[in-house]
């Protein structure tokens, strides 16, 4: 039996199938294909069944458990692709969306970004004023009706909306999280009335506290609804057709997994970089690393996570497109940088993304039509690529292209025509863009980066890591035999996870029952998602939290909830809150004598899955370099000659001197001078300084 999954990502779709009998792995990598996904998916599962000597059928048959990651959400929301989506809302309040909360044209936004104000602005609309309805109803902050609902109204304003040629529906009342009883009157109506409409409810999306982003959420899910359950449709239906057997499990923002039908549209934006994480924290496990910070760069982004003690943390709000929503979501922050992003001269000064070559036409080198010098193209210039051996050999580079695209754009405007100058200061550029965005995630959220290790993947980290980790500060850097599919490697590993929560602000002290009512009331709808999921009671676990904050304050703080919930347990969460608080802003920060109130109650019921037991390596041998070629010495500011290392011929305990390039067939390990490469068991790359 092999699990398979499958990553799309925006320049390269990742294909990892582990043999559970076996306990082999399998690494696949085709270009993604933005006119139709799925041949992508098809042409990276044909590689990875031909590494494996069968065809795609005989993988499928064999398959007990295929795992999907897919950036058709995304894609939507940055493309404007979605479904031509209505919103019905509380009368008086069919403004909330377009008023953004005061915050729309700076969310998101950088702190550079910021500082030219008058430059910004809202993002563009996916509804306008002539999308919005508001509806006759009124629920208060305690969940009681004060406006009935006109039922009537509703029905002609649904009528009217089908007529007018709307494809979906998002319902935002006001308090809606408190008392659904009007969104859900209303949704039936819409089922009742025009059954065609894909349906969003803010009550089932984003029970939170928020009017704003609980509606943008529920906007969102609409928006991109249609478009989600076509693409599983097709999905589901082309891999049936191809052999699999088996049910695709979706990968979800919170790091888990959920049936094709179970799936929330919104919850599959950003979905790869979330099993990122988990692949990151599995890892760590596995090598007795409980702190390490996840890199992910890929070819259009560089994203980081903190994973600590062996978890990682969730973003109570995402920005997609300067629209703040309420999803649950592994807390990643990202910034437009990658292998395809593009430098440019702004003025007299140099600058990397955020604009990406993405897939189509990609960097200059690529011979696709490319004419913009990119990250790419910068790292073949310096030595770090071989034009011959990119993608396992499978795709040809031509450095020829790369000079004259960093050449015309680059270096005659600002280094007088000298191409390598040019390459480097791109290079150095983009990797202080990657630590700056590391101490964001790290110092400025309370952080210490050097108790940390580093784990970097992706196809563009592992040739940049050593760089932005000397940087940093940090002793040592990881690069997994996997770190060029390693969201993929996640999703394998990922259990089924449902992420539930409710908000019902409270004030400590309080009756245990109080808040434990809302805790058994998601545990018992947990247990129905899980039962529907196929996972038995034996495999499930919950884990439960609340966002707490000093009354009158605005920003939350995450802590755990025990499971027994009584006076003792209700000061153990206050004891939590407070540790907390002091750890993100500063010992003596804690507020003594104010009230705790607990806002939001949250719960995520896991179906465990069993994992594979990792790949392990007995063989070792010395490190013999394949060849040496000229690459750039940051240290000395000139090419030297280096030794060029075929990754698949490393085994154990091999140790290699920098500076030395280390070449897998997804991705490439650069090593500088100062620091040693050592091959774990696992074949696992650890980059350190060299002592003495």
């Amino acid at each position: 039996m092999f699990t398979v999954a499958v990553d799309i990502g925006g320049t390269f779709t990742d294909v990892f199938v582990i043999d559970e009998e076996m306990q082999h792995t399998f690494i696949g990598k085709a270009a993604t294909t933005p006119d139709d996904l799925l041949k992508g998916v098809m042409t990276g599962l044909g590689e990875v069944a031909t590494q494996m000597g069968q065809d795609v059928v005989g993988l499928l048959n064999a398959t007990g458990r295929f795992v999907h990651a897919t950036t058709q959400s995304s894609n939507a929301v940055f493309a404007f692709a979605g479904a031509r989506t209505a919103v019905l809302t509380t009368r008086g309040f069919g403004d909330t969306l377009t008023i953004m909360r005061a915050t729309g044209r700076v969310a998101g936004l950088s702190v550079m970004e910021r500082h030219h104000y008058r430059k910004t602005e809202k993002p563009r609309l996916l509804v306008d004023e002539r999308d919005i309805f508001e509806v006759s109803e009124r629920i208060d902050s305690q969940g009681r009706v004060v406006i009935p609902l006109e039922e009537e109204a509703v029905r002609q304003t649904v009528r009217a909306v089908h007529e007018r040629g709307y494809e979906a529906v998002a319902v935002a009342f006001l308090f809606s999280q408190i008392n659904p009883v009007h969104e859900e009157r209303v949704g039936a109506i819409i089922t009742q009335e025009a059954p065609d409409l894909f349906l969003s409810l803010s009550s089932a999306v984003a029970p939170e506290i928020g009017e704003y982003e609980r509606s943008a959420t529920a906007l969102f899910n609409a928006y991109v609804g249609r478009v989600i359950e076509g693409y599983l449709e097709r999905l589901e239906q082309t891999l049936f057709d191809a052999g699999l057997k088996q049910k695709v499990l979706i990968v979800q923002s919170n790091g888990g997994l959920v049936t094709a039908s179970q799936t929330i549209p919104v919850l599959t934006i950003e979905s790869g970089p979330a099993v990122g994480v988990v692949g990151a924290a599995h890892l760590a496990r596995e090598l007795g690393q409980p702190n390490v910070i996840a890199t992910d760069v890929g070819g259009t982004t560089s994203k980081v996570a903190v994973i600590e003690n062996g978890s990682w943390n969730y973003s109570r709000e995402t920005v997609i497109n300067q629209y703040q929503l309420r999803m649950p979501m592994v807390d990643v922050t990202s910034i437009g940088a990658g292998g395809g992003s593009i430098a440019w001269v702004d003025g007299s000064r140099l600058r990397v993304g955020p604009h990406s070559a993405a897939a189509d036409p990609g960097p200059a080198c690529y011979g696709l039509g490319g004419v913009e010098p990119t990250i790419t193209d910068v790292d073949l210039l310096l030595g770090y690529l071989s034009p011959d051996r990119f993608l396992g050999g499978r795709m040809e580079l031509h450095p020829d292209l790369a000079t004259e695209a960093v050449q015309n754009r680059v270096a005659i405007p600002l280094f007088n025509g000298d191409v390598i100058a040019a390459a480097a200061g791109i290079r150095r550029v983009i990797d202080a863009q990657m630590a700056d965005l590391i101490r964001k995630s790290t110092l400025e959220r309370g952080h210490d980066p050097r108790r940390f290790a580093i784990i970097a993947y992706g196809g563009c980290a592992p040739a940049h890591v050593a760089s932005y980790g000397l940087e940093m500060g940090i002793k040592e850097m990881i690069v997994p035999f996997q770190a060029t599919v390693l969201s993929a490697y996640g999703a394998a590993l990922s259990d089924v996870r449902f992420s539930l929560r409710l908000s019902d602000p409270l004030v400590l002290p309080a009756a245990p029952e109080k808040v434990s009512v809302h805790f058994n009331k998601m545990e018992a709808r947990a247990g129905v998602l899980l039962e529907d999921a196929g996972i038995s009671p034996k495999r499930r676990v919950f884990e439960r939290w609340v966002e707490a904050r000093y009354r009158r304050q605005v920003h939350t703080v995450r802590v755990p909830v025990p499971s027994k919930l009584d006076d003792k347990g209700l000061s153990e969460v206050s004891g939590c809150f407070k540790a907390e608080y002091e750890r993100l802003y500063g010992a003596g920060s804690a507020l003594i004598d104010a009230d705790i109130e607990l806002v939001t109650y949250c719960m995520d019921a896991i179906g465990l899955i069993d994992k594979a037991l990792p790949e392990k390596v007995i063989t070792t041998g010395e490190a013999n370099p394949r060849i040496k070629r000229p690459t750039y010495c940051p240290l000395r500011g000139e090419m030297v000659e280096t030794p060029i290392f075929d990754g698949s011929c490393l085994f154990m305990n091999s140790q290699i001197l920098g500076p030395a390039v280390i070449e897998h067939p997804g991705t490439t390990i650069v090593v500088h001078r100062g620091q040693t490469a050592t091959i774990d068991e696992y074949r696992h790359t650890h980059i350190l300084e060299q002592e003495g």
